[in-house]
Protein backbone atom coordinates (compact mmCIF):
# COMPACT_ATOMS: atom_id res chain seq x y z
CA UNK A 1 0.00 0.00 0.00
CA UNK A 2 1.08 3.60 -0.76
CA UNK A 3 2.81 4.74 2.56
CA UNK A 4 2.47 8.38 1.17
CA UNK A 5 -1.45 8.28 0.18
CA UNK A 6 -2.20 6.51 3.79
CA UNK A 7 -0.11 9.41 5.63
CA UNK A 8 -2.10 12.17 3.80
CA UNK A 9 -5.74 10.02 4.51
CA UNK A 10 -4.54 9.93 7.98
CA UNK A 11 -3.65 13.70 8.23
CA UNK A 12 -7.11 14.35 7.09
CA UNK A 13 -8.99 12.34 9.51
CA UNK A 14 -7.23 14.29 12.26
CA UNK A 15 -8.09 16.99 10.20
CA UNK A 16 -11.95 15.89 10.80
CA UNK A 17 -11.74 15.32 14.39
CA UNK A 18 -10.25 18.34 15.07
CA UNK A 19 -13.20 20.56 13.66
CA UNK A 20 -15.45 18.62 15.05
CA UNK A 21 -14.12 18.83 18.28
CA UNK A 22 -14.28 22.84 17.46
CA UNK A 23 -17.62 22.45 16.36
CA UNK A 24 -16.55 23.51 13.17
CA UNK A 25 -17.11 20.27 11.05
CA UNK A 26 -17.09 20.83 7.31
CA UNK A 27 -19.14 18.01 5.73
CA UNK A 28 -22.41 17.10 5.31
CA UNK A 29 -23.40 15.73 8.21
CA UNK A 30 -26.73 13.71 8.69
CA UNK A 31 -29.09 15.32 10.88
CA UNK A 32 -30.13 13.09 14.14
CA UNK A 33 -33.24 11.21 13.62
CA UNK A 34 -36.02 8.83 16.13
CA UNK A 35 -36.47 6.35 13.45
CA UNK A 36 -33.45 5.53 10.90
CA UNK A 37 -35.02 2.17 9.63
CA UNK A 38 -38.59 3.47 8.78
CA UNK A 39 -36.89 6.21 7.44
CA UNK A 40 -38.18 7.30 3.94
CA UNK A 41 -35.67 9.94 2.71
CA UNK A 42 -33.13 8.25 0.11
CA UNK A 43 -29.98 8.83 -1.83
CA UNK A 44 -28.26 7.25 -4.90
CA UNK A 45 -24.65 6.30 -3.97
CA UNK A 46 -21.90 3.57 -4.74
CA UNK A 47 -21.36 1.41 -2.17
CA UNK A 48 -19.28 -1.86 -1.32
CA UNK A 49 -20.25 -3.99 1.40
CA UNK A 50 -18.08 -6.19 3.57
CA UNK A 51 -17.25 -10.05 3.66
CA UNK A 52 -19.14 -11.89 6.15
CA UNK A 53 -15.86 -12.50 8.30
CA UNK A 54 -15.10 -8.70 8.78
CA UNK A 55 -18.74 -7.79 9.56
CA UNK A 56 -18.36 -10.54 12.56
CA UNK A 57 -15.22 -9.20 13.72
CA UNK A 58 -17.02 -5.81 13.62
CA UNK A 59 -20.29 -6.41 15.30
CA UNK A 60 -17.97 -8.47 17.85
CA UNK A 61 -15.27 -5.80 18.67
CA UNK A 62 -17.35 -2.73 18.46
CA UNK A 63 -21.50 -2.91 17.74
CA UNK A 64 -22.03 -5.25 20.95
CA UNK A 65 -19.65 -3.30 23.15
CA UNK A 66 -21.62 -0.12 22.54
CA UNK A 67 -25.04 -1.36 22.44
CA UNK A 68 -24.55 -2.75 25.80
CA UNK A 69 -23.90 1.15 26.98
CA UNK A 70 -25.96 2.46 25.15
CA UNK A 71 -29.04 0.59 23.16
CA UNK A 72 -31.46 2.92 21.88
CA UNK A 73 -29.51 4.11 18.84
CA UNK A 74 -29.52 2.72 15.67
CA UNK A 75 -26.84 -0.08 15.43
CA UNK A 76 -26.20 -1.21 11.98
CA UNK A 77 -26.59 -4.89 11.17
CA UNK A 78 -23.79 -6.78 9.27
CA UNK A 79 -26.92 -6.55 6.06
CA UNK A 80 -26.89 -3.00 6.51
CA UNK A 81 -23.14 -2.60 6.77
CA UNK A 82 -21.21 -0.57 3.76
CA UNK A 83 -18.88 1.25 3.08
CA UNK A 84 -19.64 4.52 0.38
CA UNK A 85 -17.13 4.61 -2.67
CA UNK A 86 -18.78 7.59 -4.15
CA UNK A 87 -22.34 9.42 -2.97
CA UNK A 88 -24.21 10.59 -5.64
CA UNK A 89 -27.11 12.54 -4.54
CA UNK A 90 -27.74 12.72 -1.12
CA UNK A 91 -30.71 12.14 1.37
CA UNK A 92 -33.59 13.77 0.65
CA UNK A 93 -37.64 13.27 0.75
CA UNK A 94 -38.32 13.63 -1.89
CA UNK A 95 -35.08 12.08 -3.92
CA UNK A 96 -33.05 14.82 -5.63
CA UNK A 97 -32.69 12.75 -8.33
CA UNK A 98 -35.09 11.23 -11.29
CA UNK A 99 -35.31 7.81 -12.73
CA UNK A 100 -33.05 8.79 -15.90
CA UNK A 101 -30.41 10.27 -13.69
CA UNK A 102 -29.78 6.56 -12.54
CA UNK A 103 -30.04 5.04 -15.98
CA UNK A 104 -27.05 7.52 -17.17
CA UNK A 105 -25.34 7.05 -13.75
CA UNK A 106 -25.49 2.65 -14.63
CA UNK A 107 -24.00 3.52 -18.30
CA UNK A 108 -21.36 5.62 -16.43
CA UNK A 109 -20.62 2.65 -13.95
CA UNK A 110 -20.79 0.46 -16.33
CA UNK A 111 -18.01 2.33 -18.47
CA UNK A 112 -15.66 3.27 -15.61
CA UNK A 113 -15.64 1.25 -13.01
CA UNK A 114 -13.90 -1.93 -14.80
CA UNK A 115 -10.78 0.34 -15.97
CA UNK A 116 -9.47 0.50 -12.21
CA UNK A 117 -8.12 -2.46 -9.95
CA UNK A 118 -9.39 -3.62 -7.29
CA UNK A 119 -7.79 -2.49 -3.69
CA UNK A 120 -7.77 -3.21 -0.22
CA UNK A 121 -9.36 -1.08 2.73
CA UNK A 122 -7.17 -1.36 5.86
CA UNK A 123 -10.45 -1.25 8.69
CA UNK A 124 -8.80 0.60 11.77
CA UNK A 125 -9.66 3.51 13.76
CA UNK A 126 -13.17 4.97 15.01
CA UNK A 127 -14.47 8.29 14.39
CA UNK A 128 -16.76 10.12 16.82
CA UNK A 129 -19.13 12.21 14.57
CA UNK A 130 -22.15 14.82 15.91
CA UNK A 131 -24.61 11.87 14.92
CA UNK A 132 -22.52 8.82 14.39
CA UNK A 133 -19.91 6.04 14.82
CA UNK A 134 -17.28 5.21 12.07
CA UNK A 135 -15.09 2.84 11.42
CA UNK A 136 -12.06 4.52 8.95
CA UNK A 137 -10.82 2.51 6.02
CA UNK A 138 -7.18 3.25 4.80
CA UNK A 139 -6.25 2.29 1.03
CA UNK A 140 -3.96 3.62 -1.62
CA UNK A 141 -4.26 6.05 -4.50
CA UNK A 142 -6.47 3.78 -6.39
CA UNK A 143 -9.28 5.20 -4.64
CA UNK A 144 -8.40 9.10 -5.25
CA UNK A 145 -8.47 7.91 -9.13
CA UNK A 146 -11.49 6.20 -9.38
CA UNK A 147 -13.60 8.86 -7.16
CA UNK A 148 -12.11 11.55 -9.46
CA UNK A 149 -13.28 9.49 -12.88
CA UNK A 150 -16.83 9.13 -11.49
CA UNK A 151 -16.64 12.83 -10.51
CA UNK A 152 -15.65 13.91 -13.68
CA UNK A 153 -18.19 11.55 -15.10
CA UNK A 154 -20.90 12.75 -13.02
CA UNK A 155 -20.57 16.35 -13.80
CA UNK A 156 -20.42 15.48 -17.55
CA UNK A 157 -23.53 13.55 -17.61
CA UNK A 158 -25.34 16.33 -15.56
CA UNK A 159 -25.38 14.51 -12.31
CA UNK A 160 -22.64 15.85 -10.21
CA UNK A 161 -22.10 15.07 -6.35
CA UNK A 162 -24.06 17.27 -4.02
CA UNK A 163 -22.54 16.20 -0.95
CA UNK A 164 -19.65 18.60 0.97
CA UNK A 165 -15.99 17.10 1.38
CA UNK A 166 -13.31 18.06 3.46
CA UNK A 167 -10.56 17.16 0.36
CA UNK A 168 -11.45 17.11 -3.25
CA UNK A 169 -7.75 15.22 -3.33
CA UNK A 170 -7.90 12.77 -0.30
CA UNK A 171 -10.13 10.24 0.09
CA UNK A 172 -10.88 7.34 3.04
CA UNK A 173 -13.39 4.93 3.39
CA UNK A 174 -16.28 5.62 5.95
CA UNK A 175 -18.24 2.32 7.35
CA UNK A 176 -20.82 4.08 9.76
CA UNK A 177 -21.35 1.57 12.63
CA UNK A 178 -23.97 3.45 14.58
CA UNK A 179 -25.90 6.66 14.15
CA UNK A 180 -27.86 8.37 17.21
CA UNK A 181 -30.99 9.40 17.96
CA UNK A 182 -30.35 11.79 20.77
CA UNK A 183 -26.88 12.97 22.85
CA UNK A 184 -25.09 9.42 23.29
CA UNK A 185 -23.50 8.42 26.96
CA UNK A 186 -20.51 9.84 28.52
CA UNK A 187 -19.73 5.75 28.95
CA UNK A 188 -20.64 5.31 25.44
CA UNK A 189 -18.17 8.36 24.16
CA UNK A 190 -15.57 7.18 26.96
CA UNK A 191 -15.68 3.76 25.13
CA UNK A 192 -15.63 5.10 21.54
CA UNK A 193 -12.59 6.40 22.93
CA UNK A 194 -11.21 3.58 24.38
CA UNK A 195 -11.95 1.60 20.56
CA UNK A 196 -10.72 4.60 18.60
CA UNK A 197 -7.42 3.12 17.24
CA UNK A 198 -9.24 -0.64 17.02
CA UNK A 199 -7.76 -2.90 14.08
CA UNK A 200 -10.14 -4.62 12.60
CA UNK A 201 -8.52 -5.98 9.36
CA UNK A 202 -8.18 -5.97 5.84
CA UNK A 203 -11.21 -5.65 3.47
CA UNK A 204 -10.34 -6.30 -0.33
CA UNK A 205 -12.76 -4.56 -2.73
CA UNK A 206 -13.10 -6.14 -5.80
CA UNK A 207 -16.53 -4.98 -7.02
CA UNK A 208 -19.11 -1.64 -6.07
CA UNK A 209 -22.73 -1.41 -6.65
CA UNK A 210 -24.81 1.20 -7.24
CA UNK A 211 -27.59 1.71 -4.87
CA UNK A 212 -30.64 3.73 -3.92
CA UNK A 213 -31.56 3.54 -0.20
CA UNK A 214 -31.95 5.31 2.93
CA UNK A 215 -29.35 7.09 5.40
CA UNK A 216 -28.83 3.00 7.08
CA UNK A 217 -29.09 1.52 3.99
CA UNK A 218 -31.81 -0.76 4.93
CA UNK A 219 -32.85 -4.22 3.34
CA UNK A 220 -36.25 -2.02 3.27
CA UNK A 221 -35.34 0.58 1.47
CA UNK A 222 -32.38 -1.25 -0.76
CA UNK A 223 -32.48 -1.00 -4.25
CA UNK A 224 -29.43 -2.17 -6.26
CA UNK A 225 -29.34 -1.20 -9.95
CA UNK A 226 -25.89 -2.66 -10.79
CA UNK A 227 -23.00 -3.83 -9.37
CA UNK A 228 -19.57 -3.27 -11.25
CA UNK A 229 -16.59 -5.62 -10.93
CA UNK A 230 -13.03 -3.81 -10.57
CA UNK A 231 -10.59 -5.64 -12.64
CA UNK A 232 -8.11 -7.82 -10.86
Amino acid sequence: MSDNYITQQKKIIQQVKDNIYQGQSQLSILEMRSDYENDDAICLASLTFPPKDITQTISKEIITPLQSLDSHHFYYSSECLHITIKSIRTVHNPPLFKNEDVVKVHELFTQIVPKFQSFTFSLEGLILFPTSVSLTGYCDETLKKLVQALDLGLREIGVPDNKKYISNTVFFGNMTLCRFTDEPSALFQNKVKELENIYIGEMRVTEISLVICNAVCHPKTKKVIGTYKLSQ
